[in-house]
Parts: structure tokens; sequence; C-alpha cells
């Protein structure tokens, strides 16, 4: 059987599964190499429909010195590239940090959002998880940021599975 796959929905799939592995603490460079694929993809098309470049590897290099652009570019793509290629260092090691790849899960989440319109819930609890972990990043209405203070501690408490587990029956239903 064959399988009629847009590019899109190829990347949504690898994105879907990189999270799955994620909320279930699974191997970090599985996580890290299919949302790598999914975002490289994301991030082809929006260039190809002239859309709004993504973060990581778009716009944040709007802010960084043109003496430094190279090395890091060279930086954010390091573990996806080792992961994928041996030809110029087959005996080589890498010192990799797994939080390399919630940014990227983050940044795909939002694009493939606007490209599509669609809201998986898989991304919709990525984003959630995300937000509790990081709510530094965020520039919420006080109200919103109040709430997600609030509740942050106690998502963060239940650890991943255990928000995966709840978080998406409750996404499911609300159709969200």
């Amino acid at each position: 059987m064959k399988l009629t796959i847009p590019k899109l929905d190829a990347a949504k799939r690898q994105l879907e599964t990189a999270i799955r592995l994620y909320f279930s603490s699974a191997d970090p460079v599985a996580v890290h190499t299919l949302t790598a694929a999914a975002y490289n993809v994301i991030r082809d098309v929006t260039a190809k429909l002239g859309a709004e470049p993504m973060l990581v590897k778009g716009t944040m290099l709007d802010f960084v010195r043109p003496e430094y652009k190279d090395a890091l570019i060279q930086k954010v793509n390091e573990a996806e590239n080792f992961f994928k290629h041996a030809d110029r260092d087959h005996d080589a090691t890498l010192d990799f940090d797994p939080a390399q790849s919630e940014m990227l899960i983050i940044d795909a989440c939002n694009q493939y959002e606007k490209l599509t319109g669609e809201r998986p819930p898989l991304f919709g609890v990525y984003k959630g998880w995300f937000m509790a972990a990081q709510p530094e990043f965020y520039k919420f209405p006080e109200e919103f940021s109040r709430a997600v203070r609030a509740n942050a501690p106690e998502i963060l408490r239940m650890g991943r599975a255990a928000y995966f587990s709840m978080a998406l029956p409750q996404l499911m239903k609300l159709g969200v």
C-alpha cells in the first residue's frame, strides 16, 4: 500500500511523533532528529510561500551581529547534522543538550498552525507544557500571566507523562 503525503502532513506527523516521544521521556536523540526534520520541512514551505520566517532558524538571526551569524547557524544545526551524518566525523562525539529540541518544537508548532490554520491537539498539549515551563518567554496579558504563574508549578510537578495523559483527552474533548 502506498501513501500520498503532502509535505506539511509529513512534517505534522514527524512533529506529533516527536511530541509523543518527548512526553514519554523517550530517547532525546530520536526526539531531536524528528523535530529537526519536521522543522526544516515547515521552514522550507514557509520560504516557498513567502510567509513570515520562523524564529529559531529565521528571525532570531536578524538580531545577531554579522560576524557571528555563521557560528550561530552552525551551533543551531550542530546536533541535527551530527545525528544525521558521519561522512566527515565518523568517530566524533557530541555534548548534546536535549533542551535544544524544546525550542524547535514550539517554533515548528506555531509556524505549522500559522501556515495551515489547523491546531492539532498534540501541539496544544506541548504548547501548554512549554508555557508552564518557560513563562518568562511570553508577553501575556496580565490576567493570563497570573493564571499561568499560578498553575505552572502544579503542571510541572505532575511531570511530563502525567500532564500529557491529563491534557490530551481534555483538549480532544474541547476540539482544540
